[in-house]
């Protein structure tokens, strides 16, 4: 069986996607870092919503914070599990990464629509735009002949 090495594409791509997984371990740090520096979410909330006593914050922060270091977790879990496929040429990962993409990309703009401080929103977004970079790499006409003979090799 003659395998290929990947070309500087794919293995561009992979190096992002591993750049991209270390962002979202990033950005679950910054929301760490956002809550013990400058009062955290529940004085956020509280400035926003005057009017809601302190369980009702206590409530919404453990929601917002569950969610947002779910998705942390997650992209990371993603971007691992799409570098260590593209690696071995897997050639499902090109669409499986597109939709996570678009996915991530969609909750990362609702979390602007969301009553989290900046600084959380925005951490959210980095790893977006390194899976998105990884994304467009493996799309490339190289990359594509790469998934595509290697896909003819290894089913050959």
């Amino acid at each position: 069986m003659n395998m290929q090495r990947p070309p500087r594409t794919v293995r561009n791509a992979v190096t992002t996607l591993y750049f991209a997984a270390a962002l979202a371990v990033i950005s679950a740090a910054v929301i760490v870092i956002a809550q013990t520096a400058g009062g955290g979410l529940a004085q956020h909330l509280h400035q926003i919503y005057p009017q809601r006593d302190t369980d009702q914050i206590g409530m919404a922060e453990s929601s917002i914070l569950t969610y947002l270091f779910t998705l942390a977790v997650a992209g990371t879990v993603l971007f691992l599990w799409m570098a260590r496929a593209s690696q071995r040429g897997k050639r499902w990962v090109r669409g499986v990464g597109a939709a996570v993409i678009v996915l991530g990309s969609l909750m990362a703009a609702y979390n602007f629509s969301q009553p989290h401080p900046l600084v959380m929103t925005l951490a959210g977004v980095l790893p977006c735009l390194g899976g998105l970079t990884a994304v467009a790499l493996l799309w490339n006409r190289k990359s594509s002949s790469y998934f595509k003979n290697h896909h003819a090799a290894t089913s050959a």
